[in-house]
């Protein structure tokens, strides 16, 4: 199949899929029913994100203290040494 074949068929596609949601949220009596359920089904949706983003976030926290605290208990602090001083000399 060619660029054009494709591009047809991609719009084909597209647009019936467009025609099909367009039929299902204008419809008279059971639009409005299919309607409260895909707000529902959205607002739900919503919050499952924002639930996720907020564990992400809460173990991405925890981690990175966790490598804080480990790198700050695994820095040698010796005062005797000068860390300018040249070694070979």
């Amino acid at each position: 199949m060619n660029d054009r074949t494709w591009d047809r068929l991609s719009g084909l596609v597209v647009g019936a899929a467009l025609g099909v949601l367009a039929g299902i949220l204008l419809a008279p009596s059971a639009g409005s029913e299919t309607r409260g359920s895909i707000k529902k089904k959205t607002q739900d949706s919503l919050d499952q994100i924002q639930k996720n983003v907020r564990d992400i976030r809460e173990s991405l926290t925890q981690k990175g203290q966790a490598l804080f605290k480990k790198s700050v208990t695994e820095i040698p602090l010796d005062d005797n040494e000068d860390p300018h001083e040249d070694q070979g000399a």
